[in-house]
């Protein structure tokens, strides 16, 4: 596909979207700090093979997020905005990839572009873009994945399959199995709903498969060679099969619970979806029922998964944003009913609304520059709609929500995210020679800000009067945690021998260490950010 000179363009107003803000972001817990931790250790200790945390290696993840996170630290240097660079890459290629490949199959710049903004807007993908976790990664090679296998399925073009297999096995070292599995689940249905054997042919083409194997095993083959049963019973065992088997967060195990994420993820532009749905299954063109088999076969997939988590359908916002892209060209279709373009402009309004009555519940922050601009910006929006303006209507809602999305990370994002990364604890920890224990709670963030080994206490949940209330997962999950760990018995014991020790208790955490067995054996406190902090026996060095 010959590059369109606005790709690159597109690119960088994206990728200075998305990387708006990032310098004032810490690595939060308990998701970030792991990825930005693994690959520290890995920059640190020179191994770039075998992921470690804590200085024990562990099978959570693929390679290919430490190999991204490491190099940058190795280029820029290591801090906040740095750490967050791959997803905002990706998310930029991601969006720019959208605008080349609408454009391209359409020959329509214009969709290209909506496609591409509908994209790059979602409230879920421009959260992800500022993240460390795998997903935007996985989100650009299932993409490429998907366009060259509709190239080679579809349009039969020589050699496309090939191209896809390789960024099939890029998605494999950066999320597992499941970045082969699912496409090639999808595209197998969509096969069968064309009823289509060359379709079938072009899935198994072996040239791709040999492709596939050349890039992604021998890392596989590194690892297994030097770990043995350890990686699969960790890799493939804990963080796959059980994964699929076993929830790991109880709690979230509903029917609906991706229909929900669903509705959010796609804010401004999730009336635009719902339309193009709607619309498309009139036309029924194989473009149409392509983003269909993808976006609806994802959903289906993971909610038949034990495990749900909110990023597990992260990549069904690509098919869903093309569908609504298509929604949203039919909607501003000169002729069209004026009321229609509510179809847009209400989850907008929702979406930006939702921002400012956010600040009434968040004390932090100077919010006088959101309240302007979302006034604005609706005004401009109620013009365009009332002068029929369908185009700018739409470009004032990518640019208002591009402006006033910024806007949230300084004014609103930062101090949240201050909070989510306990860095108040990191100048306390910092200074303080001892041992020093998290009570029931952890923060990674703290031991990849200062290098300080820190000690999970288990508490002892027999004794918190909520214990009846708490839904309890599979004692499988406890293997997943890697760093030194004791129960409250062992601790008062190291209390009792007179060792100096500092004890954090996190804000989630107060109401059942004042229940537990410990807090009889202290006394005085103090406060960092939302912590307690205990510093016992009182025989404690600082730095």
């Amino acid at each position: 596909m010959q590059l369109s000179r606005l790709t690159p363009v597109m690119f960088i107003v994206w990728l200075v979207f998305y990387m708006f803000g990032n310098n004032m972001l810490p690595v939060t817990d308990p998701v970030e700090s792991n990825y930005a931790l693994t690959a520290k250790e890995m920059v640190l200790s020179g191994d770039w093979l075998s992921p470690q945390i804590y200085g024990t290696y562990w099978y959570d993840k693929p390679i290919m997020i430490y190999w991204l996170i490491a190099l940058c630290f190795k280029l820029f240097g290591i801090a906040d905005w740095v750490v967050r660079l791959p997803s905002a890459i990706f998310g930029a290629l991601s969006v720019a990839t959208m605008y080349q490949s609408m454009r391209t199959i359409s020959g329509k710049w214009a969709l290209g572009l909506i496609g591409a903004s509908v994209l790059g807007t979602s409230l879920m993908f421009w959260t992800v873009a500022h993240g460390i976790i795998t997903d935007m990664v996985l989100l650009y090679t299932t993409l490429m994945v998907m366009i060259y296998s509709y190239k080679g399925m579809v349009e039969q073009k020589p050699y496309a399959m090939i191209v896809a297999y390789v960024f099939a096995a890029l998605g494999v070292l950066t999320k597992g199995p499941v970045a082969l599995v699912l496409p090639g689940m999808i595209l197998l249905v969509f096969a069968g709903i064309n009823r289509s054997w060359s379709m079938v042919k072009a899935i198994f083409d072996w040239r791709g498969i040999l492709a596939f194997c050349a890039v992604c095993f021998p890392w596989y083959a590194y690892m297994y060679s030097v770990h043995g049963q350890e990686f699969i019973d960790g890799f493939l065992g804990l963080h796959n099969v059980t994964r699929a088997t076993q929830s790991e967060h109880p709690e979230d195990n509903v029917w609906w619970y991706y229909l929900a994420i669903f509705l959010g993820a796609s804010m401004p532009w999730t009336g635009a979806v719902i339309y193009g749905i709607i619309d498309g299954f009139k036309q029924r063109h194989t473009g149409f029922i392509y983003n269909m088999t993808w976006g609806v076969g994802i959903v289906l997939f993971y909610t038949l998964m034990a495990t749900k988590y909110p990023l597990y359908t992260f990549v069904s916002l690509v098919p869903f944003s093309a569908i609504g892209a298509m929604g949203v060209m039919k909607l501003i279709r000169k002729g069209k009913s004026r009321a229609l373009k509510w179809i847009i402009m209400g989850p907008t309004l929702l979406l930006w609304i939702a921002y400012v009555a956010g600040t009434f519940f968040a004390p932090w922050g100077f919010y006088f520059l959101l309240y302007v601009v979302v006034a604005i910006a609706v005004l401009l929006m109620l013009h365009a709609w009332f002068t029929r303006r369908g185009y700018r209507l739409v470009t004032i809602i990518v640019l208002g929500t591009m402006v006033i999305s910024s806007i949230v990370v300084v004014e609103g994002l930062e101090p949240f995210i201050k909070q989510r990364s306990n860095i108040d604890v990191v100048p306390v920890v910092d200074s303080y020679d001892g041992d020093v224990y998290y009570y029931n709670g952890y923060s990674t963030a703290t031991v990849y800000y200062t290098g300080h080994k820190i000690i999970k206490i288990n508490g002892d949940e027999s004794r918190w009067d909520d214990r009846d209330k708490l839904k309890k997962r599979s004692a499988e999950w406890s293997k997943k945690y890697l760093m030194e760990q004791v129960n409250e018995e062992e601790f008062n014991k190291i209390i009792a021998s007179g060792k100096p020790v500092m004890l954090i208790v996190p804000k989630g955490e107060i109401k059942h260490f004042r229940q537990s067995s410990i807090y009889p054996n202290v006394s005085e406190f103090s406060e960092a950010g939302t912590s307690e902090v205990y510093v016992l026996n009182k025989k404690t060095i600082f730095k």
